[in-house]
This record gives C-alpha cells, structure tokens and sequence, in this order.
C-alpha cells in the first residue's frame, strides 16, 4: 500500500510479486518481474514467460528510412537552419542587388560546365536505360520516354526500374499475358522438337513438312496396306 503521508509508491518485492497471477498483473509489477527475471526459478519463469517476452513495439524511425535513389546513394538531407543568436554568416550581410549582380555573372560562366555536365549525364542515362532494357527488352518500346522522365530534375536520382514501371504502368498486365503466351508457345515448340506439323486446304496433313517420325509411321501404314 501506499504511504498515505508521503505518497511515496509501494516498494515491490519478488516473492510478493510472483505470488499474483500473471493476468492479475500490473504494468508496474509485470516491468518488475522483467527487471528481476535473473532472480525468478525456471518454474516461475515458465508461469510467467508471456510477460517476460512482453516487448513494446519499436515506433517507425523516419530518420532510419532512405528512399531508394540511383547508385545507392541517400536522398540528401534538408539544410538544417541555425539555431537562434548564431553568429550570422558573413554572405547574410551582403546587399541584396550585390547578390543579384553577382549570381548572374556565375550563372555565366557556369553555363558551358553545366551544359558539358548534362550531356555526359545523358550519356549515363542512355547506358543505364540500354543495360536494363536487355534484362528487360518487353520495356524496349518505352526507351525514349523512360529518358524523358530520367532528365527531368524531379525524376532524377530516381532508379530505372522504378520509372519504367512509373511509363508502363498501364500496360504491366498486357505485358506479363504476352510473356505468358510466348513461354506457352516455346513450351509447345519444343515438346514437337521445333517443327510445326502444317496443314493443306481440307485438313489433311502436309507430309513435305511433317516430322520424319510421323512421315516414316504414315509410309509404314501405307506400305502395310500395299
């Protein structure tokens, strides 16, 4: 019980503890026994075992979470802003129309290593797009459109796979049954060992193109009626 004067919380004793069962528990005796589980005999750890094993869920972590990008490498993290009464940066006090002036001439000067930097950057792309289409040539037709959205600033650490499935969304499942008849028909092809018995007008076989097994046993049968 607890002391009524001081109101100070009742001190918890094991052999108290574990004389109360395990569904008449409380959370404050159940953390307990968790904390003593060293001290608790194999029977008592038996009868207790579910409250033993009692673990709270780890709450998701956003912080532990990395969007897949290209090349493996993590989404870059936002800018921290500065804390209050940091001594401020000395381009913070640089005027406004100086910063203007001075950001057009980099922009400048800057243009022919941004556009060299593009253009090795759509070489990239074009050979990452090519090595998945011959893993995946069904997405050969989606090439142009798939570079598209990989020069877009918006799409661009985002992986190949991920944009092909992104442009060819709509005809995913036309494409997984094409696959499908195309294995069927392999299937086919090889358990008649690559020919396909042909037909002429009436339904009647074309022994010129027939398998040699089923041209030999027609000309046995033949031969057998002669």
């Amino acid at each position: 019980m607890a002391d009524p004067e001081n109101n100070s919380p009742e001190e918890l004793v094991l052999d108290e503890v574990v004389e109360v069962a395990p569904e008449e528990l409380s959370g404050e005796q159940k953390t307990f026994l968790q904390e003593n589980a060293d001290n608790l005999t194999d029977e008592q750890k038996e009868t207790y075992k579910e409250v033993l094993e009692e673990k709270e869920e780890t709450p998701l972590s956003l912080d532990e979470i990395e969007p897949e990008t290209r090349g493996g490498k993590p989404a870059p993290k936002k800018k921290e802003e500065k804390p209050e009464g940091e001594e401020i940066d000395e381009e913070d006090e640089i005027a406004p129309e100086d910063k203007e002036t001075i950001g057009k001439v980099v922009k400048k000067e800057l243009e022919p290593i941004n556009e060299a930097l593009k253009q090795v950057q759509g070489i990239k792309d074009q050979t990452e797009v090519d090595a998945f289409i011959r893993v995946k040539p069904e997405y050969s037709k989606y090439r142009d459109v798939v570079l598209k959205y990989m020069a877009h600033p918006s799409y661009a650490n985002i992986p190949v796979h991920n944009i092909a499935a992104i442009v060819a969304a709509k005809d995913l499942q036309k494409m997984g049954a094409d696959k499908e008849r195309e294995a069927a028909k392999r299937a086919k092809e090889t358990a008649s060992g690559g020919q396909t018995q042909r037909k002429v007008t009436g339904g009647k076989v074309d022994w010129k193109t027939a398998p040699k097994e089923d041209f030999e046993a027609q000309k046995a049968r033949v031969l057998g009626q002669g």
